[in-house]
């Protein structure tokens, strides 16, 4: 049922794909009727045609559905702009309940809830993953297809029954007739005349061998003219394939029979190829037959009444009737050879409007659409008052003015982290960065800021880990000259728990409409005096490529956030591959953080690992997550298809095991953890069970975990996330 109804959804997207194209087609025919050939008029009847029959397009930014997903602004992976059939989630193995195997611990109300929640999602993914409603829709949609297909199909066996009655015209004027027709429209196989009881009007049969039958009645009683002119209508359809495009176009209303629009667009479609007929006969045959022609079809809709049985499904309906042969007539009677040309300005209009029409939208992730190429600094998930960063270039853009740095540091200290603070509400706004530098015994905070700050108040902090705020300790103030500078020194002395007596010091300047400080901490050991601290200050120099790429922490224990596209784009290559990154799940799920970290693990290859982690939240279901985890290492999903389960690591550091099953989800396979808590055994009676899906993208594991997520969402976003594609910062 899931496969049925998946096709029927399908079959629903590219129904209202080929109706909003046959739209903008029918305006478009409406705005140059009489600027294009009646042929151009059909052929681009094979644009809705060809978006009802093929179910796989190419993706084109040039879409027309990504103009229409921009002015929306609303489209989502799940979307069915996209046409692509539903999320499917179908179990390759049934969901195995082994609460003893996830813990032996776990008290018997805890088992009794697993086993209830993993008995109801089994029985919910052996049924159907469609919504109940889609499943009638769904039989519905399947009798009709069906009925209407056995009922063309009976009605062309009952026609081919008839044909073998049918007795071959020997009438030499009617075979020398047709001889001259056949080499006027340069068919070269032998085309014979049948007649009997077929129909009560000539038609043209046979995709591969065609033949023409006309009744005796009709080849007696019409002149040698008349019947060479009935003859080319049908080779006209002969040398067009109108045959195979009208079968197609039977087909298509067969499947789409829901769409009453289609039924309009099928009909249209037939009638513009009778005009195209007549259009190529008159081509072939000349201007000056115009008239004549039009007069034998004049005569010959007279002989047939529009109370005739119905006609062959695979011809036109209503080829005879009043309203459609007045727009013969009409168009007979205004043809100039050559007027229409098949030009070749008119092919490159038909090749744009296919360009346009024959794909689909591009599915840009959110993040593309949402950041432009220019603006690789601006935030991602909103502005935030403070940002760290481990790299000086990256503090530099982000503070926005140029500050400097010192080229010398004592040999002891190395760079960690850059902190970009910025003041929303005061006034001057004031913007601060403050670099850390740490080392065995002695770390240093040197900050810059756009206004003043005394640094008068402050905690002082002993080696055994004991402080004093300002209100319990003494500040006494001094000044100094460092190469011309004039630089205060603030020391705060306190007493320690102990009695010992501690103290803090902070050098504060200014340099060129800026103010600088240094703070340091030492342990077990006095702060650098005055004359380190001088040589520090008097290396300060504005940033240069040295300094920028000396000043870049590459530990893999950092916690690195990620705050925009140029974080995106440094981390992608540190991580070694480009990452799938949404701003926009379904359901409102919004990405809140970024960040990359280190992998956790006693393997000495895979330690250096990064993982790239981001979190999804809903503002209307608060308390609800989804945390999103990409690593380059396509062992994990390997070992899951040979162990059937998976490894965490509780708090404490010990790791439990945790059984997994196999599902197709929007055609990828994943596998499934069985309901676990996240802790384990520490975990208390009031957490909640969780899932975890993991799967494969090329070598990169892709890993989602839900808190507190009902699971029937859970299966959207995961077939979202299957379906996003991996960022491409290039584009």
């Amino acid at each position: 049922m899931d496969i049925l109804g998946s096709i029927f959804l399908w079959m629903c997207y590219a129904s209202l794909g080929a109706s909003l194209v046959a739209i903008l087609l029918v305006a478009i025919k409406k705005g140059v009727s009489q600027a294009i050939s009646w042929r151009m008029h059909h052929l681009l009847w094979f644009i809705v045609l060809a978006r009802l029959m093929i179910p796989v397009l190419p993706e084109s930014s040039f879409s027309l559905f990504t103009w229409v997903f921009w002015a929306s602004n609303s489209m989502s992976a799940a979307q069915p702009l996209s046409f692509s059939a539903e999320p499917q989630l179908m179990p390759n193995t049934q969901l195995p309940v082994v609460i003893s195997e996830v813990s032996h611990e776990l008290k018997d109300n805890e088992k009794n809830q697993i086993q209830t929640e993993a008995a109801k999602d089994e029985g919910m993914n052996a049924v159907s993953s469609h919504p109940v409603y889609i499943q009638v829709l769904t039989v519905v949609w399947l009798v009709g297809v069906v009925f209407l297909l056995a009922r063309l199909f009976a009605y062309l066996y009952k026609m081919h029954n008839k044909e073998r009655f049918l007795m071959r015209v020997t009438d030499e004027r009617v075979f020398s007739i047709m001889d001259d027709c056949r080499k006027k429209f340069g068919v070269k196989r032998k085309i014979h005349v049948y007649t009997g009881t077929l129909a009560k009007g000539p038609l043209i049969s046979g995709l591969f061998s065609p033949w023409v039958y006309c009744p005796r009645d009709v080849y007696q009683s019409l002149s040698d003219a008349e019947l060479y002119h009935v003859f080319s209508h049908e080779l006209a359809h002969h040398k067009r394939k109108d045959l195979l495009w009208s079968f197609l176009g039977s087909l298509a209303l067969a499947i789409h029979w829901m769409n009453p629009l289609v039924w309009l667009w099928i009909r249209k479609m037939k009638a513009d190829m009778e005009l195209a007929c007549d259009e190529y006969v008159l081509e072939v045959l000349g201007e000056k037959e115009a008239i004549s022609y039009g007069m034998t079809l004049l005569s010959f809709a007279r002989r047939i009444s529009e109370r005739r049985p119905l006609s062959y499904p695979l011809y036109f309906h209503h080829s005879h009737h009043s309203d459609q042969m007045k727009r013969r007539i009409q168009m007979i009677s205004k043809f100039k050879k050559g007027s229409y040309p098949l030009s070749a300005l008119a092919v490159a209009c038909g090749l744009a409007i296919s360009v346009v029409t024959l794909t689909n939208a591009a599915e840009p992730t959110p993040l593309q659409v949402a950041v432009n190429q220019d603006e690789k600094l601006r935030p991602l998930f909103g502005n935030t008052s403070s940002k760290v960063t481990n790299r000086l270039e990256k503090a530099e853009r982000l503070a926005g003015f140029s500050f400097k740095v010192p080229s010398y540091l004592p040999s002891e200290v190395s760079y960690k982290s850059s902190n970009i603070l910025h003041s929303r509400e005061s006034e001057p706004s004031e913007n601060t960065v403050i670099h850390s530098f740490i080392g065995e015994k002695i770390s240093l905070m040197i900050g810059v800021s756009t206004v003043e700050n005394t640094m008068e108040s402050f905690t002082v902090v002993s080696d055994d880990g004991t402080s004093k705020s300002s209100v319990d300790s003494t500040l006494s103030q001094e000044q100094i000259s460092v190469k011309g500078k004039s630089v205060k020194v603030n020391t705060r002395t306190a007493t320690s728990n102990k009695g010992s007596v501690i103290k803090d010091v902070v050098y504060l300047w200014s340099d060129e409409g800026l103010y600088y400080y240094i703070k340091g901490e030492a342990k077990g050991e006095a702060f650098l005096e005055n004359k380190e601290i001088a040589k520090i200050i008097e290396s300060f120099q504005t940033l240069n490529e040295e300094l920028r790429k000396r000043y870049a922490n590459y530990d893999p224990l950092n916690h690195d956030e990620i705050y925009d596209l140029d974080d995106l784009e440094y981390f992608s290559e540190l991580i070694g591959f480009a990452p799938v990154f949404p701003l926009d799940l379904p359901t409102g799920y919004k990405a809140t953080e970024a960040y990359v970290n280190q992998r956790q693990t006693e393997n000495k290859e895979d330690k250096h690992k990064r993982i790239i982690n981001m979190t999804f939240e809903n503002p209307e279901k608060p308390k609800t997550f989804v945390f999103f985890e990409q690593i380059k290492d396509k062992s994990i999903v390997e070992n899951m298809r040979k162990t059937k389960k998976t490894h965490f690591e509780r708090s404490d550091g010990e790791k439990f095991e945790v059984p997994v099953t196999s599902l197709n989800i929007s055609g990828q396979e994943v596998f499934r953890t069985v309901l676990y808590k996240i802790d384990d055994t520490l975990s208390s009676s009031k957490d909640k069970y969780n899932y975890t899906y993991f799967w494969l993208k090329e070598d990169v594991c892709l890993k989602v975990t839900f808190k507190e997520v009902e699971a029937d969402v859970q299966q959207q976003l995961v077939a979202a996330l299957v379906k996003e594609k991996a960022i491409d910062l290039k584009k």
